[in-house]
């Protein structure tokens, strides 16, 4: 496991929209250059909030009450999230520039 460091999530996270695969099927989240955070889950479910980098990886607070405490793990051909507080892993499909999907967007 190589874990990567607060220089390389500085690049890979502001002002880019993370495709993550939530078992076989796509989730959204476009992290704004400032501390907003936008998500659009697979089933149509939308979320905001700020997220920060902390010690190990990022920190997101969802207007919902939950938290999200992400370290972003890298292999050979593949960068995978890893819950600091659950056992929960998602594989990190894809990086856009920018925001892509034009979140944040009503609920369906």
């Amino acid at each position: 496991m190589a874990i990567l460091d607060q220089a390389s999530l500085r690049v890979l996270i502001a002002g880019t929209t993370h495709v993550l695969d939530r078992n076989g099927k796509e989730a959204y989240v476009y992290f704004e250059t400032g501390n907003r955070a936008h998500m659009l889950l697979d089933d149509g479910e939308t979320r905001k909030g700020s997220w920060a980098l902390a010690e190990g990886g990022y920190v997101v607070d969802w207007n919902n009450g939950a938290v999200g405490r992400w370290t972003l793990d890298h292999e050979a051909g593949s960068i995978t999230y890893v819950n600091q507080d659950r056992d929960v892993r998602v594989r990190l499909a894809g990086i856009l520039f920018g925001n892509a999907k034009g979140l944040p967007r009503a609920a369906r």
